[in-house]
């Protein structure tokens, strides 16, 4: 005949380790949202700041191809196209530097990427 084995009473700190293992999954699941929270933060910045980059130096090229005539409303124009808008533009006799800027809405605030581009004359 088979002995049965008597159990020990369980001490508190066995106890207590009850539910623990729900702590740690919830704890990895909130690292983990909040992980992907940022990096999609940060793609969208990232997306943002390369379209507005990419906006100004098409602004600053096409006023330096319209330097001879109206450089600033060429410019006006370009950012428009771009869908950034046109913050400042100060043509020289050799060169335009203009600056756009473009809203980008991160969560709970509204932020605003400027960047500034210069062209000379195209020959």
């Amino acid at each position: 005949m088979r002995k049965r084995h008597r159990e020990r009473p369980k001490t508190r700190w066995q106890r207590s380790e009850r539910g623990s293992g729900t702590i740690h999954t919830l704890t990895a699941c909130l690292l983990l949202a909040t992980a992907l929270a940022v990096a999609i933060l940060w793609a969208a910045v990232s997306t943002a700041r390369h379209e507005v980059a990419a906006g100004a130096d098409l602004t600053a090229l096409s006023a330096a191809h319209a330097l001879a005539t109206d450089p600033c409303a060429a410019a006006s124009r370009t950012a428009a196209a771009n869908d950034v808008t046109l913050t400042a533009c100060r043509p020289t006799s050799t060169d335009v530097t203009v600056q756009v800027s473009v809203p980008i809405a991160l969560p709970f605030v509204v932020r605003t990427l400027t960047v500034s581009a210069r062209a000379g004359p195209v020959a």
